[in-house]
C-alpha cells in the first residue's frame, strides 16, 4: 500500500501532471507570461522545515522534467546556501519565504529592514524574483500586511504570490493540514479560488481529478516536510502534522472569538 504524503505518492502526482499534458510553470513563468491561459498548472513549494526534505523533492521533479517554485525560509533549518544554490541548479525557481513582520512583532520599520537585509543575502545566492508570506499561523500578525505600507515592487521583485495572482480563475489546492481539504487547520494560507464541487482529501483524489480534468487551470502548493522519504520520517511528520493541527485549531478558535 503506498502511504499519501510519501515521495513514493509525490511521484505518482508528478506522473499525473505530465499526463495532463499541459503547461506546468513556475510562478516567475505564469506572471511573465501577463495573459491568462486557461490550461496550465502552477507548482509552489513552501520550505518550511527541512532544506533535505526540498532537494529530494526538487531531484525528482527535475527527473520529471519539472521546473517549480521553492519559497525559502531566512531559519537556520532552511538557510542552506549550498543547498539554497542546487535547488536553481535543477532548473527550479526559488523565491523568499518572508515572515518579517511576525518576527518583528507587528514593527513595520524593523520589518522592512530585515526584509531589505534577507533579500540582499539570497540574491548573493540566487536570484529572486517573487516573494511568499510565511503564514506564521501562531502569531497576531500578518506578514502580507507589510505591504500596507510599503511597495515590494520597489525591490525588484515581480509578484508576491498571495497579491500578486487572480486566483479566481485557479482551482486552487494546497497540503496545509495534511490533506487537501483540511480547512479547519488553515488560518492564513486561503485565497478565492474556482469551486471544483468534488471531493478531494487525499492525494489519489487530486490525481484524479486531474486526469479527469485535463487542461483545467490548476495551482498547487505543498510543503516538503510533509513528503516522506522512509516509513520513520512519515510517521514522525504525521505525529508533528497532528499536534500542530491542534494548535492551529485552538489558534483559530480563539481568534474567531475575540
Amino acid at each position: 500500500m503506498m502511504l499519501d504524503f510519501s515521495l513514493q505518492m509525490y511521484s505518482r502526482l508528478c506522473d499525473s501532471l505530465k499526463r495532463a499534458s499541459c503547461p506546468i510553470l513556475t510562478v516567475k513563468q505564469f506572471l511573465e507570461k501577463n495573459q491568462p491561459q486557461e490550461s496550465l498548472v502552477i507548482l509552489r513549494h513552501d520550505v518550511d522545515r527541512s532544506m533535505p526534505s526540498a532537494i529530494r523533492m526538487a531531484q525528482m521533479e527535475a527527473d520529471h522534467d519539472i521546473s517549480a517554485s521553492y519559497y525559502v525560509r531566512m531559519t537556520r533549518e532552511v538557510f542552506k546556501p549550498a543547498q539554497i544554490k542546487r535547488l536553481f541548479q535543477l532548473n527550479h525557481e526559488v523565491g523568499y519565504h518572508y515572515e518579517v513582520l511576525a518576527k518583528a512583532r507587528g514593527d513595520m520599520v524593523q520589518a522592512i529592514t530585515t526584509f531589505e537585509k534577507s533579500l540582499a543575502e539570497l540574491r548573493r545566492i540566487v536570484p529572486i524574483d517573487t516573494i511568499s508570506m510565511h503564514g506564521s499561523p501562531l502569531t497576531p500578525w500578518n506578514n502580507q500586511d507589510l505591504w500596507k505600507s510599503y511597495n515590494y515592487r520597489d525591490y525588484d521583485i515581480k509578484g508576491e504570490v498571495n497579491l500578486t495572482i487572480d486566483y479566481s480563475k485557479l482551482y486552487y489546492f494546497t497540503d496545509t493540514g495534511r490533506s487537501w481539504d483540511a480547512d479547519r487547520y488553515n488560518i492564513r494560507d486561503r485565497v478565492s479560488s474556482l469551486k471544483h464541487g468534488q471531493k478531494i482529501h487525499n492525494t489519489a483524489e487530486l490525481i484524479e481529478f486531474l486526469l479527469k480534468n485535463k487542461g483545467a487551470p490548476v495551482f498547487i502548493n505543498t510543503h516538503p516536510n510533509r513528503w516522506a522519504s522512509t516509513s520513520l520520517e512519515w510517521c514522525t511528520s504525521t505525529l508533528a502534522d497532528f499536534f500542530i493541527n491542534q494548535i492551529k485549531w485552538i489558534v483559530s478558535r480563539v481568534q474567531q472569538t475575540s
